[in-house]
């Protein structure tokens, strides 16, 4: 093994196929499910928090020599996760439109934390994260 630091291709890709896994575990437990949102299936989705906060981890300092690098990070898995569940309640909408009615989709109550609870509180945390980095040049920590 050389000494070589990895690039951000070998230290992302691995990451978002990781993540992309993890949030279609989740989703094909919520579909397991019925494509209700309860505990059981909301718990489907602790693998890719465990992973992330272990890639946030394990791979912070070479992403931080990285310009932009956590914050690209963090990107990846706030698209991967959201999209994740919003591509399948936009798949259930699909499914169960009636040309004979007007369109309408049924989601349990626990699709609305999902779908906007979720999106919306991590999304301010992304934009938090991304006032930083630009502040900080895209560096959020130098080592010299």
């Amino acid at each position: 093994m050389s000494n070589q630091p990895r690039s951000v291709v070998q230290i992302l890709l691995p990451y978002a196929g990781i993540m992309a896994v993890l949030a279609v575990f989740a989703n094909l437990v919520v579909a397991f499910r019925g494509s209700t949102i309860d505990a059981v299936s909301g718990s489907a989705l602790l693998p890719a928090f465990v992973y992330y906060v272990y890639f946030q981890i394990t791979a912070r300092a070479e992403l931080s020599r990285i310009r932009f690098g956590l914050l690209v990070a963090h990107l990846v898995a706030f698209l991967i996760v959201n999209l994740s569940y919003h591509i399948h309640a936009a798949t259930l909408a699909v499914l169960s439109f009636d040309s004979n009615s007007e369109p309408s989709v049924s989601l349990s109550p626990g699709w609305f934390g999902v779908l906007f609870g979720m999106f919306c509180i991590w999304g301010l945390g992304l934009l938090i994260h991304t006032v930083a980095s630009i502040a900080s040049r895209g560096f959020e920590e130098i080592s010299i």
